[in-house]
């Protein structure tokens, strides 16, 4: 797709010359995303055995809506939706009973606020990003059994169907970031990037995700 929408960019306006003007213009862009792998466990201390999850590296897509207040500085809302294989190992508080091992696909979303301050005032320049959020997790792995519901429809009759519910959670992240952008023309605009995410687990180790973002964006 960007492939295809980059050589359109340059029908579509007149490449701008000088200072690049992008205050008080919104930006809407499309991302393509690579999250990198992280490890976590829940203690530290020697010899013990405790419970770790391995997260894989993946790749998902997302899209960012912002405003330019300067040629310099920006403000954005970026969401992204990932789905990474992970490894989990459960150790229970009794060691008798033996520790648990699974693998399977999480649900990831993240959302965030992000401030901009581009370094140039040209058509290619450097930037950097600071951002906070939230991110929300869902394990795929049922938290208990299922349970069954049953209800008239008008149509179809007495349906009943089970629902199971899965583990799944939502916590604060931050982070920052650099990265280049390129404002093709008047229209549209490339943007790579490479940040860290962190996100508060709590009583756990806190991960930290490299994520590397290529955007193809629409000026207005």
């Amino acid at each position: 797709m960007l492939l295809t929408l980059a050589p359109l960019a340059w029908s579509q306006g007149a490449f701008r010359s000088g200072p690049n003007e992008r205050a008080g213009e919104w930006n809407l862009s499309l991302e393509v995303i690579y999250l990198g792998s992280e490890n976590l466990s829940g203690g530290s201390e020697p010899g013990q055995q405790v419970s770790s999850l391995g997260i894989n590296d993946d790749w998902g897509f997302g899209f960012a809506f912002g405003y330019n207040f300067t040629n310099h500085l920006a403000l954005s809302f970026d969401m992204n939706f990932l789905r990474p294989r992970y490894n989990a190992t459960l150790v229970p508080e009794d060691p008798a009973d033996g520790a648990e091992t699974f693998s399977h696909h999480m649900d990831m979303f993240n959302g965030q606020v992000k401030g901009t301050y581009n370094l140039i005032d040209g058509p290619i320049t450097p930037f950097i990003d600071l951002s906070a959020g939230f991110t929300y997790i869902d394990s795929n792995v049922a938290d208990r059994p299922p349970t069954t519901g049953c209800w008239w429809d008008p149509w179809w009759g007495y349906i009943c169907q089970t629902f199971t519910s899965t583990y799944s959670d939502t916590r604060f992240n931050y982070g920052g970031g650099l990265g280049v952008r390129w404002d093709i023309n008047r229209d549209m605009f490339l943007r790579a990037s490479y940040s860290i995410m962190k996100v508060d687990f709590g009583k756990t180790s806190d991960p930290e995700f490299g994520m590397g973002r290529l955007e193809i964006g629409w000026r207005y």
